[in-house]
């Protein structure tokens, strides 16, 4: 247990009972002041301490107001220093002398304890949620407390009390950490074993000029405290203040019906905004007494208190044997009690209460019950909120992810074989962004809405639903998993999800995509089942979406390979392994190279080289094929301006762009200020990108960046034309300069009627529309007489070059014409292309 633990437990009391000071039990010795010399640390929780001063000297008085200095308070436990040692200073108000005056008039010091001022100060303690709460009247040489809530002692010595700081001002004294208050930080009751940290006090003055005493809360731990908990702190003061006028006129009429009225509506005052009441019940007769809130609560008229009997009826019947249970333990062993009940009125309204209790012996060994009651549903419903918003989606209202992550660790760590088996499906909708884009986020969130429900529907019975994302839900299904039964079950999930959901006039259908994994109740932990679900996911997104998939290894072999791809990838860009080879790109008309494309390799530490077919599905992965892109873009061009210092003839470069990068006007910052670094003007590069970045709802990003890229002269190629999706559109609308003839088609020519009519058709579509064509893949001689008699600007393929490092380039640039290098004297991983 830690210090500030303990402490804390000790402060409390040993009767466990904190807050509601007034119903801890106390005798007429207990409760007197100590006499002799004035408590000391060790006091404070020795409950024993007042019968071990019994029968010394009276308590220490200041008969002249001249002696301003307060004796030292002594102590041998060794808990306080003496005040030698700890050389306090105690501060003294400008008008000590009245105020003195003022408090001695009052002829309330050492009174026994009343109720109402006991109830101030567990109200306040409640209010700050701390286990002390005090009403301090600060004489010359000590502090003594009328009410106390969670202490056991009457009184400590002056040197020590907070409160002589607070009664020096009008304004309420709050310490949020007495360990950072310079005037505290050597107060032994903060560096002993008292621990105080939290002080809050508000003083009690009857003229608004003289502070006879003060309201205080205390706690072992530094708090932070709002505006309102201040303004109801001193609310209370204004009521103890009053009391305190109260008790000055009673010492006249103490008789006088009318100071008993007032002290009761007060106290009644009291009750009703704190919505608490206090109530007694004689042991031996079981009579009750209820204060006038106890009655507000139960919704019943001030006439008489019901029975024992009666009063548990106002309890549920799943409540009453707690209750009871409770308050016979109290009875039979003294043992207080604080619970929390659901409670109906008299008339059928439906509450939380809060229940305290605990025994106090009267005269003639008789025993009371005494404790209070407290109406706590509002506080209860804030809770229930909070909850709420903890752990369910406030948009679809069903369980949120923490929640989810909860419910599965709870099932995985299940103590038996049955419980830790289940199902686990993650269903994605499909196109979902499509419904947010075009008939805006309104609709997005009633869609959404709807599919919670519908899928809540289905799995109401035994299944656990959650939103775990913006358009991702996760269901659990328990009991033995079963591939085929969760699969079925998927599958009237996606028919649900596909009805249409009605939104002002238009009818919205949307899919869903569902990966399925099993945990086995003999193994497997909480990472692996969200793995797996996840990797059968994503492999129906790959496969044409609108289904449910159940994992399988072969799908986490698939996914090694990518993770193996990725990770090659990232470490040849961060160990410089990554580099470009160029293949020539020779204009038909002279048979002279013109420009190169910069086709993408990775050298292994042994020297060999690694072809795209080697890392194919990185190339998919959107953050490396933008550091792939990003790398050959630096490489490609600083080997550019390399050729042009030594005076290599040629016209460009050609780079190919993801679509990742030509969704990103910083692909172009990042082109043009490499192109200013290498002194390279925008007409030395290519750009060639996929027909595919044509489609989709972004395509008018990629028009933004291909017009930007265009406005500063560099050229874009279209490359692979004629396997993709776009259409004839896209030649027109977006600023293409070449397109080159995928060498599928070139391929077939004299073989494939087809393949040679399509070459023919697309040489004269670039013509007609004034775009350079470049024929790929040119093979053989007669393929190449074959582009070339139609009018191809250009071509390249094995049957000039392969793609070659660029120091063997330069060396190729030396022949005249170009000559074919052997594709035998080249690594066979070369062979691929990007």
């Amino acid at each position: 247990m830690s210090r500030d633990t303990t402490s804390k437990n000790r402060m409390i009391g040993s009767s466990g009972f904190v807050g509601i000071g007034y119903l801890q039990s106390s005798t007429q010795d207990a409760s007197r002041p100590l006499s002799g010399n004035r408590a000391t640390a060790s006091d404070w929780f020795d409950p024993d301490v007042a019968t071990a001063n019994e029968g010394r000297e009276g308590p220490c008085t200041q008969e002249s107001l001249n002696q301003k200095a307060p004796r030292p308070c002594s102590s041998t436990s060794g808990l306080f220093p003496d005040r030698s040692e700890s050389s306090m200073d105690v501060p003294y108000p400008i008008n000590e002398r009245e105020r003195l005056q003022a408090l001695r008039a009052l002829k309330i010091v050492h009174t026994e304890p009343t109720p109402e001022f006991d109830l101030i100060a567990a109200l306040a303690a409640s209010i700050f949620n701390v286990p002390i709460g005090l009403v301090s009247f600060i004489e010359s040489e000590f502090q003594w407390f009328k009410a106390k809530c969670g202490l056991q002692i009457g009184e400590t010595c002056r040197e020590v009390a907070f409160c002589s700081y607070t009664i020096m001002n009008n304004d309420a004294l709050i310490v949020e950490d007495a360990t950072k208050d310079e005037r505290f930080t050597r107060n032994p009751m903060v560096t002993g074993d008292a621990h105080i940290r939290f002080y809050a006090g508000a003083p009690i003055s009857l003229d608004g000029e003289t502070n006879v005493a003060t309201l205080c809360v205390i706690d072992v731990e530094p708090k932070k405290v709002s505006r309102t908990q201040i303004d109801q702190l001193s609310a209370l003061a204004a009521v103890a203040t009053a009391l305190i006028r109260a008790h000055s006129d009673a010492n006249i009429a103490r008789t006088s019906a009318v100071n008993a009225r007032q002290r009761g509506k007060l106290l009644s005052q009291m009750e009703s905004i704190s919505k608490m009441g206090a109530w007694s019940l004689d042991v031996e007769k079981c009579v009750t007494e209820w204060s006038a809130q106890v009655f507000a609560i139960h919704e019943l008229p001030e006439d008489r208190p019901p029975s024992l009997i009666e009063a548990m009826s106002f309890y549920p019947k799943y409540e009453r044997s707690r209750l009871k249970e409770a308050i016979n333990e109290c009875v039979e062993n003294g043992t207080s009690f604080e619970i929390e009940c659901d409670f109906i009125t008299a008339k059928g309204n439906k509450r939380r209460v809060q229940s305290i209790g605990e025994i106090e012996h009267g005269e003639n060994e008789s025993k009371f019950l005494i404790g209070i009651l407290k109406d706590i549903t509002e506080e209860n419903q804030q809770k229930e909120v909070l909850r709420r918003a903890a752990h369910f989606d406030s948009l679809t209202g069903v369980h949120n992810r923490f929640s989810f992550h909860d419910k599965i660790s709870q099932m995985v760590n299940a103590g038996s074989a049955d419980e830790r088996g289940f199902s686990l499906l993650i269903i994605d909708l499909d196109e979902f962004k499509d419904v947010n884009d075009n008939l805006g986020h309104l609709a997005g969130d009633m869609v959404l809405r709807t599919v919670a429900q519908r899928i809540e529907r289905l799995t109401s019975s035994n299944g656990f639903c959650a939103r775990v994302g913006g358009d991702e839900f996760a269901v659990l299904l328990p009991a033995n998993p079963d591939s085929r039964v969760a699969e079925e079950f998927a599958n009237r999930l996606l028919k649900e999800i596909e009805l249409p959901i009605t939104y002002q006039e238009d009818k919205i259908r949307v899919g869903a995509s569902i990966g399925i994994a099993m945990h086995a109740s003999e193994s497997g932990s909480e990472d692996e089942v969200l793995l797996n679900s996840d990797l059968a996911l994503y492999h129906v997104k790959r496969n044409g979406r609108g289904k449910a998939q159940s994992f399988e290894p072969s799908i986490n072999h698939g996914f090694e390979e990518k993770r193996h791809s990725i990770a090659l990838i990232r470490s040849a860009v961060t160990e410089g392994r990554l580099e470009p080879f160029y293949q020539p790109i020779i204009d038909l008309g002279t048979l002279k190279m013109r420009g190169v494309e910069a086709l993408v390799r990775v050298r292994g530490a042994d020297g060999s080289i690694q072809g795209p077919a080697d890392f194919w599905q990185a190339l998919q992965d959107p953050q490396s094929a933008r550091m792939i892109d990003e790398a050959m873009l630096r490489l490609s061009l600083k080997d550019f301006a390399q050729w042009r210092r030594v005076g290599l003839d040629l016209g460009f470069v050609s780079i190919n762009a993801s679509s990742i990068c030509v969704h990103s006007m910083a692909y172009v910052d990042l082109l043009l200020e490499t192109l200013r670094n290498e002194g390279l003007s925008p007409r030395d590069i290519k750009i060639e990108v996929v027909e595919s970045v044509f489609m989709g709802n972004e395509s008018h990003d990629v028009l933004a960046v291909l017009e930007r890229l265009s406005a500063e002269g560099i050229l874009i190629a279209l490359d692979d034309f004629g396997t993709g999706y776009a259409s004839l559109s896209h030649l027109r609308d977006f600023p293409v300069n070449c397109i080159k003839i995928d060498k599928s088609f070139v391929s077939g020519i004299g073989h494939d009627a087809h393949n040679t009519a399509i070459v023919q058709a697309m040489v004269g579509l670039g013509r007609s529309m004034k775009l350079q064509v470049i024929a790929e893949g040119i093979e053989t001689k007669e393929q190449l007489d074959f582009v070339s008699s139609l009018g191809c600007d250009f071509g390249q393929g094995y049957f000039f070059s392969p793609p070659i490092a660029a120091p063997d380039l330069e060396k190729s640039a030396a022949c005249k014409p170009p000559h074919a290098i052997p594709c035998k004297s080249l690594p066979a991983a070369t062979t691929g292309r990007i």
